[in-house]
């Protein structure tokens, strides 16, 4: 299949925001195996996750009250041809997050260490930010050394790709507590 990245396409019109603010923070994720096949109707759904944490064998999973951040991604150039000195290829995108609960999710993490997953990036404005390419999870215990800070998983979450992540609703209540 051709990389159609670089060639001629249609811009829709900016939109400037007349008000409000998109709160920031990651609030909650979601992982989905990569052999799920997901619609936007499907992530922005309550009972769709809900049906997807009881089914057998599961391939879902909600990680509520978390806190992260998500800055982007870094271009990644190679040289260019004739005249162009680099040509930008893709991005790396790294999401980071930390989770509590040490004790109770050490088998649950060895296993999402394991695998690729599609993530959902649920933020404090109630915006789902859908990441539909295989990404790597690696989480590992922060125990810092103050014996006044808290322990938890660091999670980082990296994938490759040229396009941000698309933006949706997050699905009410789902990934809060």
């Amino acid at each position: 299949m051709a990389d159609t990245t670089f060639c001629d396409s249609s811009v829709p019109d900016y939109v400037a925001r007349e008000c409000g603010t998109d709160y920031a923070g990651i609030v909650g994720i979601g992982l989905v195996a990569t052999t799920e096949t997901v619609t936007d109707q499907n992530l922005e759904d309550p009972s769709w996750w809900q049906t997807q944490q009881l089914a057998s064998p599961q391939q879902v999973y909600v990680i509520p009250n978390t806190r992260g951040e998500y800055t982007g991604g870094t271009p990644t150039e190679e040289d260019g041809f004739g005249l162009e000195n680099t040509r930008v290829t893709g991005a790396d995108h790294t999401a980071t997050v930390e989770v509590e609960g040490l004790k109770e999710n050490r088998d649950f993490w060895e296993g999402a260490n394991r695998r690729k997953w599609y993530v959902a990036l649920v933020t404090a404005a109630d915006l789902l930010y859908w990441i539909e390419v295989p990404a790597s999870v690696y989480s590992r215990i922060n125990n810092q050394r103050s014996i006044k800070n808290m322990a938890f998983w660091q999670i980082d979450i990296k994938w490759q790709s040229f396009s941000n992540p698309r933006i949706l609703n997050a699905p009410t209540g789902v990934f809060t507590v």
